[in-house]
């Protein structure tokens, strides 16, 4: 299973942690490449193209953000929620994937 938890604070996205593997069942690991992919396109515009403060940690089926000024920085915000929505998407359509908010 895939785990993916967006953080927020004031109602404000500010990062996520997405770790896990959707599993060995055929068809799968399509799933693992999509999240993936989408994982990785996130990470590389918010640090690459929007230059966005942010702390990245890359490990073994996990990743990590955490926005330092997201208070300011409203398109870093709205990328981080367009990728919780597409995840959302993943999952009701093929399972595989939680997708949780927590605020803090």
């Amino acid at each position: 299973m895939i785990k993916a938890r967006f953080y927020q604070k004031n109602g404000l996205y500010c990062g996520f942690i997405i770790s896990g593997h959707a599993g060995g069942r055929y068809g799968q690991d399509i799933v693992c490449a999509g999240v993936s992919s989408a994982v990785m396109l996130t990470v590389n515009t918010l640090t690459d193209f929007l230059v966005c403060d942010c702390d990245v940690k890359v490990g073994n089926n996990v990743t990590a953000l955490k926005l330092n000024d997201y208070e300011n920085n409203s398109d870093c915000r709205a990328l981080i929620f367009s990728l919780k929505t597409h995840l959302q998407l993943l999952a009701e359509d093929h399972g595989g994937i939680s997708v949780i908010t927590r605020n803090i």
